[in-house]
């Protein structure tokens, strides 16, 4: 999970947002831990203001 945050931040940075929206996507489809789930789906969220 931290590591697809540091790179969902490096796309976003560089202003890749549909790589940022994909690395938490892929988060989703394997993460099982509640916790973790409703962070990337925050995420997520967050980026579908963005471009």
């Amino acid at each position: 999970m931290v590591d697809s945050l540091h790179r969902m931040y490096q796309h976003k940075r560089a202003g890749d947002f549909d790589s940022a929206r994909q690395e938490m996507r892929d988060v989703l489809a394997v993460e099982v831990v509640p916790h973790y789930r409703a962070v990337a789906q925050g995420q997520l969220n967050l980026l579908d203001d963005e471009p």
